[in-house]
């Protein structure tokens, strides 16, 4: 079964030194001897398989299996229709955590070591969590929020046991972003939902009027001349918003060195998501008022059309990134001035 294991996935938990010393792969000579009637053994990465790490896998391993049943929910459920405007990034979370740590691996795994008293708490808290959670009334993703947090979190103690308190912090944004794995409850989901809907009316307002359009509103009602509008949550663009914000982290992490430049992008993405949306709910609405209803009630561009414009997000998102990183790289002197 191993040789079936993606050799990336095996290759970010082989650390390079172990308790503060540089792991010392077998002279060429032992390995010659350990491949003598085992075929297994002339898998490179199978040589440098350590204690720690079989300890890992069957740590994540029994996690998995335990958990199986909300996992399988979760991310089956994320790519459904019903569920997928709130919650189509999490299928991807994983992959994403998995590539940041096979990046950040020389780094992550410079220094490891055993640490199960805090691993074990760690762990422990997580199992609590999931004890201490009453069975879901119904399949409604918000309700796994506690059983997905638990996971989460014995993973980490996992990663913590096996490889100690300093690569569990060398490993941390990777393993922070499996956060994102848990459906957001009720409560702040309907707050970020609420929000965006009344700052993205408020936007397509202020867009009305730039260009000129008579229009009439009544809180989140828009009436023009031929046709009239409701800005729904369905419109709120929840979906590209999160996208944004884990791009943004993501993309602060691998080119910005400051905190206050991480926290700089991050924050640009909430006016950036918010006129984003604004202008595709405009445009649509413009079409349908002077061209064809359809556009807005059964049309691609009314159910694709968000995508050119979240690219057109991107681009602006990627010369944000650029200007910080120049700033970043100013002289000191320069920026006091």
């Amino acid at each position: 079964m191993l040789p079936c294991i993606p050799h990336f996935i095996l290759s970010f938990i082989t650390p390079s030194r172990s308790r503060g010393m540089t792991r010392r792969g077998p002279t060429q000579e032992t390995m010659d001897l350990r491949t003598v009637g085992n075929p297994w053994m002339r898998l490179p990465w199978l040589v440098h398989f350590e204690r720690r790490d079989i300890c890992f896998l069957l740590f994540v391993t029994a996690n998995v299996l335990w958990f199986r049943g909300p996992l399988a929910l979760v991310l089956t459920s994320s790519l459904q229709d019903e569920y997928s405007q709130h919650y189509s990034h999490i299928i991807l979370i994983p992959l994403l955590c998995v590539y940041l740590l096979y990046h950040g691996r020389a780094a992550i795994f410079a220094r490891v070591e055993w640490s199960p008293l805090l691993g074990s708490i760690l762990m422990a808290v997580g199992g609590a969590v999931s004890l201490g959670t009453e069975e879901p009334a119904s399949e409604a993703l918000d309700n796994f929020s506690a059983t997905l947090l638990s996971f989460v979190m014995i993973c980490w103690g996992a990663f913590l046991f096996c490889y100690g308190a300093q690569a569990f912090l060398a490993a941390s944004f990777g393993l922070g972003l499996m956060v994102f794995m848990v459906p957001f409850p009720s409560f702040i989901l309907d707050a970020i939902i609420g929000f965006l809907q009344r700052s993205s009316a408020d936007a397509v307002k202020l867009l009305f009027s730039a260009f000129g359009i008579p229009v009439i509103r009544e809180e989140f009602i828009f009436k023009l001349s031929n046709f009239t509008i409701f800005v729904a949550e369905e419109c709120s663009g929840i979906r590209s918003f999160l996208a944004l914000v884990i791009t943004s982290l993501v993309a602060g992490h691998w080119f910005l060195t400051s905190w206050w430049a991480r926290v700089l992008l991050v924050t640009v993405v909430i006016p950036l998501a918010i006129i984003k949306n604004a202008f595709r709910i405009v445009g649509l609405t413009l079409l349908a008022n002077y061209v064809d209803p359809t556009y807005l009630t059964d049309s691609a561009l009314h159910r694709s059309g968000g995508i050119p414009l979240f690219l057109l997000s991107l681009i602006v998102l990627s010369g944000v990134v650029w200007l910080l990183r120049r700033w970043e790289c100013r002289p000191a002197s320069m920026i006091t001035r």
